[in-house]
């Protein structure tokens, strides 16, 4: 198996990821999507990041050519990923904003690597998707094999269904459009490789021995992710703080990025 060192130092990789590096400033902030978006998500709130700090892009890989199925079946292919980015961006230490499963790979991250991470945001994180005794994920486990049904028997009509109730806008607003791009921009079997292994995830047991400074940013109504994920993570992280921005839908960087703007500008260090 080649070492993270030097998968970070080929083109290849580089090319795989879509790595891109903008801006300016002394501290590198690292963007990391979630599930079914493209690093093009972040360009309401890139031009204040920009402005501030040395920002990283990069796309998890989801190009047939490159998808290894048994890599990503398991989280830490994805934490793998993300080293690497770390390492091609020539980052020694970053500040990191995840959104989704985003969120939860840069935690497992940080733990493998803690000296690699200074502070995080995490947009709608979630440990774990499936309603437990004492939890409440979201779903049901029949709820799960639901999804994970209409994803491999019909991606397009998924697609267009769970788009506008995932954004919580209109059907034909310009943020349903950008999120239902960035889906059909997968091919159907790679996604649904993909959310078998996000929404099958449980990492509820990993969360102790986390310590990088963290603020959690959670919408008032959120249909992956309920409210009480949120708090339970807060719970869990005495060294995180928990921000609610007053909006709608799992992706507060497209729906409210000027809320999302001040809480980062808290959030993350200036120096």
């Amino acid at each position: 198996m080649v070492s993270l060192e030097i998968l970070a130092r080929t083109n290849d990789f580089k090319q795989r990821v879509k790595l891109a590096i903008s801006g300016h400033g002394r501290q590198t902030v690292v963007l990391a999507n979630g599930f079914g978006t493209d690093q093009t998500m972040w360009h309401r709130v890139l031009p204040w990041l920009e402005e501030r700090y040395r920002v990283v892009r990069f796309d998890w890989v989801i190009d047939p050519r490159h998808y290894d199925a048994s890599r990503y079946s398991r989280i830490d292919g994805f934490v793998d990923d993300l080293l690497a980015v770390l390492m091609a961006a020539e980052t020694s230490h970053c500040l990191y904003v995840g959104h989704s499963m985003g969120g939860m790979i840069g935690m497992l991250a940080a733990k493998r690597a803690p000296e690699k991470f200074r502070a995080m945001v995490m947009l709608a994180p979630s440990p774990c998707y499936v309603n437990h005794p004492g939890y409440g994920g979201g779903f049901d486990p029949d709820d799960i094999e639901a999804l994970l049904s209409s994803i491999g028997t019909n991606y397009l009509d998924w697609v267009r269904s769970f788009s506008p109730v995932a954004v919580a806008g209109s059907a034909d607003g310009e943020e349903v459009a950008e999120f239902t791009r960035s889906l059909l921009a997968m091919r159907p079997d790679v996604a649904f490789a993909m959310a078998l292994t996000i929404f099958k995830l449980d990492l509820r047991d990993q969360l102790d021995g986390f310590t990088t400074p963290t603020t959690i940013v959670q919408t008032l109504e959120d249909v992956a992710v309920p409210m009480e994920v949120a708090g339970y993570l807060h719970d869990k992280w005495p060294q995180s703080r928990l921000e609610i921005i007053d909006a709608s839908g799992h992706f507060p960087h497209m729906t409210a990025p000027s809320q999302l703007i001040a809480i980062l500008e808290g959030a993350l260090p200036k120096c």
